[in-house]
């Protein structure tokens, strides 16, 4: 229960746009952000008894840069604490629903500094999300939502924090994003070498590679090496371990150990197939206009991307910026054409194995 609440709407990105800010003046969406935060933790885990003087604490000095545990050490603390407490709380709520039990409640936290350290951790983890967001956030306006809505005494009812953020994410946040990446990629038109396709598409071609051998079918085979990155030139994907965002690299680390020498350094760089006709429309028009060995950088307006619905890691309306190395290019071949190829070739070397073991007599009939 516990493990899969959201700490926060953000995505990652290292710039952060989070203030101390101005307590004179109230910040509509940092004061709905906190208070949509204390909605959550006041309804739905409300039984779970928070340390919430830990959890600011945490949540502060994380948001502010100043915490002394690492990003890293908040998660594993987290991590060995939350499978206990959300299997005695679910154990709680199951008891509490059973009008007839008599046993005393069960204890959510039984060890001494549990509460403390999963409330710390927990604190820390909303605070590198704010601290890492993409959303102007002022700390002191997230902090007031948050501890007055879980005390019951927000300055906005559930309904509307929830009216708030629903225009702000659909409607506010997506056009913000539309102008600004309009914007950039007007800038982007004018940088030297970039060509523009009917499309949209904006594109400049680094290494051209064998063009006789380029993807001309949706459904053909690429292999690349590439890596994404936002209009702010953030890296929000790679294929290239050293390029990729730190918190994927420690992810790798950790779950895929095999791929790392003895001193950390990744062994090799794999890279990535797909068909094109299973990517962004920009990867797929991109990709035909390079042949293998080549190399391109491609500047893709939203609706060649991820539109405007976005997605985890993509802002609503986000235009994107690819550099990619294209290594091999495998054709398209019809699975059915394929099979009447073999289908006939199976057929003629039959007929010429018994042209080859017929007697004189039968091969004059024939």
């Amino acid at each position: 229960v516990l493990g899969a609440m959201a700490v926060s709407c953000c995505n990652g990105g290292k710039k952060t746009l989070l203030t101390k800010g101005n307590s004179s003046k109230m910040d509509t969406l940092s004061y709905a952000m906190g208070a949509n935060l204390g909605e959550f933790v006041s309804t739905r885990i409300a039984d779970i008894p928070f340390n919430f003087e830990e959890l600011d604490r945490g949540l502060e000095t994380a948001a502010l840069g100043k915490s002394k545990w690492t990003p890293e050490q908040a998660q594993e603390v987290f991590q060995s604490l939350i499978m206990p407490v959300n299997d005695r709380f679910g154990q709680l709520m199951r008891q509490k629903q059973d009008t007839t039990s008599t046993a005393e409640p069960i204890q959510v936290f039984v060890r001494e500094g549990e509460r403390d350290s999963l409330s710390y951790a927990y604190g820390i983890n909303i605070g590198n999300d704010l601290r890492n967001g993409k959303f102007p956030i002022q700390l002191c306006w997230y902090m007031e939502g948050f501890q007055q809505t879980r005390n019951g005494e927000g300055e906005m009812t559930a309904e509307e924090i929830q009216q708030y953020l629903m225009n702000f994410f659909n409607v506010v946040y997506p056009e913000q994003q539309k102008e600004l990446s309009e914007a950039w990629l007007a800038k982007m038109e004018r940088k030297s070498g970039v060509q523009k396709s009917e499309s949209g598409l904006l594109y400049k071609v680094v290494k051209e590679g064998d063009v006789s051998r380029s993807a001309t079918d949706d459904r053909d085979q690429v292999t690349v090496h590439y890596t994404g990155r936002d209009r702010d030139g953030e890296v929000f994907d790679s294929s290239i371990f050293e390029n990729m965002p730190k918190d994927r690299q420690e992810m790798m680390r950790q779950y895929q150990p095999d791929n790392f020498d003895e001193d950390g350094n990744i062994i090799e760089n794999e890279p990535v197939t797909f068909p094109l006709d299973r990517v962004i429309a920009g990867w797929t028009e991109g990709m035909k206009l390079v042949g293998p060995g080549g190399k391109i950088i491609l500047y893709i307006p939203a609706e060649l991307a991820y539109g405007p619905r976005g997605n985890q890691a993509i802002a609503p309306n986000a235009a994107l910026e690819f550099e990619v190395e294209l290594i091999d290019v495998k054709p398209f071949v019809d699975p059915a054409a394929a099979e009447k190829a073999e289908n006939a070739e199976a057929t003629e070397n039959a007929e010429t194995t018994e042209n080859a073991e017929a007697t004189p007599a039968q091969k004059q009939r024939r």
